[in-house]
């Protein structure tokens, strides 16, 4: 199944905290992918693709953050009017509800790519038989 390994931390909410994380993966050699924060008004969640998620995740815990490593899924959607429609169409069929979401930058013409995170752990193997394109941390990594 071509699901994505994503780190998840938690990062406090002041001046610098997202410098320091960037910092520690370009110390340790590994690339971003992609990220999201999602913030409160004390502290954001940070989620991260990373190239080499195993360095960056032992990079990270030695440089004091607490990390949880997550499965993710990453669906290539047509990039035109109504091409994340026709993927919610198929999650609304499949009765797959959507815990969160975000989209990342790809090299791959009239595609675009967004990483989602289901409640249903079987969600890529459900989607992928009804016809949704999966990609795996390979694809991505080709097209960035």
């Amino acid at each position: 199944m071509k699901q994505l390994n994503q780190l998840s931390l938690f990062v406090e909410n002041r001046p610098g905290a997202l410098s320091e994380v960037c910092k520690t993966l370009k110390d340790a050699g590994v690339n971003i992918y992609a990220m999201s924060v999602a913030d409160t008004s004390e502290f954001g969640i940070l989620r991260l693709l990373l190239d080499d998620i195993v360095k960056g995740n032992a990079a990270l815990q030695n440089a004091g953050f607490v990390t949880r490593e997550t499965q993710v899924l990453a669906i290539s959607v047509p990039d035109c009017a109504g091409g994340l429609a026709g993927v919610f169409e198929v999650t609304d069929k499949l009765g797959l509800s959507v815990e969160y979401m975000y989209a990342i930058t790809y090299g791959r013409k009239d595609k675009a790519v967004i990483i989602f995170r289901f409640d249903d752990q079987n969600a890529g193997e459900k989607l992928a038989a009804s016809g949704v394109e999966l990609l795996s941390a390979e694809d991505i990594a080709v097209g960035n």
